[in-house]
């Protein structure tokens, strides 16, 4: 999910910097959880948090990962009900935390928040729809190659783009739905065909538009 509008501007950090606190969190603690009444709003300052649902059966269901200058926790804040996820640090991290009360408050004397917020949730929105699609039509290269294309962002001027936190086998199975070894056998096949790269602990997508056409076509095909 790598689009600018998931950055808190930097006008909207300082009306919440006002009104929050600072914590700082260790790599695997748990941050939220399903169902857990409290409505507090988190900024990453440092470091990254995972967003996942875990089913009955115990499947964890990866449905993003959040970095700096992005934000969780705000729908409890805006609707008043428990927690829809659970949140993870992924590693030690900063956070900046605004009571839920003081953000749902600051909603209607600060336009800025309000406007941004706004353009925050659509995004969300067809964030989560295209998820939807990609699980319940397309198979688990091209959910693989559609991750890839989010995690890589804008390309450079030469068309390439740089991960440079590499997801684990065991987080991306969990973002798109299926188990480590598949990953590792799709992957396999984009490292072969010259789609991606390893080299040293990053991946390197040396033509973003090749591998958008790869997925492109197998959209119109299915």
């Amino acid at each position: 999910m790598s689009s600018s509008i998931l950055k808190v501007p930097d006008d909207v950090q300082a009306v919440l910097a006002l009104h929050g606190r600072q914590m700082r969190v260790r790599k695997g603690q748990v941050l939220l959880a399903v169902g857990l009444p409290a409505n507090d709003v988190y900024v990453v300052l440092e470091g990254s948090v995972s967003v996942s649902l875990v089913s009955a059966q115990g499947r964890e269901t990866v449905l993003r990962a959040i970095g700096p200058r992005e934000m969780f926790g705000e729908l409890a804040a805006i609707d008043g009900e428990p927690r829809s996820a659970d949140v993870v640090a992924v590693e030690n991290s900063t956070l900046l935390v605004i009571p839920g009360p003081t953000f749902a408050g600051l909603l209607g004397v600060e336009p800025v928040l309000s406007l941004w917020l706004a353009r925050y949730l659509s995004h969300q929105v067809r964030y989560l729809t295209n998820r939807i699609y990609e699980l319940s039509t397309m198979g688990v290269g091209p959910r693989l190659q559609a991750e890839l294309l989010r995690l890589a962002g804008e390309p450079d001027q030469a068309g390439a783009a740089t991960i440079n936190r590499i997801p684990t086998q065991a987080e991306l199975a969990a973002r798109i739905g299926t188990n480590r070894e598949t990953v590792t056998r799709e992957f396999s096949l984009l490292i072969k065909e010259g789609l991606v790269m390893r080299e040293g602990r990053r991946i390197v997508v040396p033509s973003v538009a090749r591998l958008a056409d790869r997925l492109h076509r197998y959209s119109q095909s299915s």
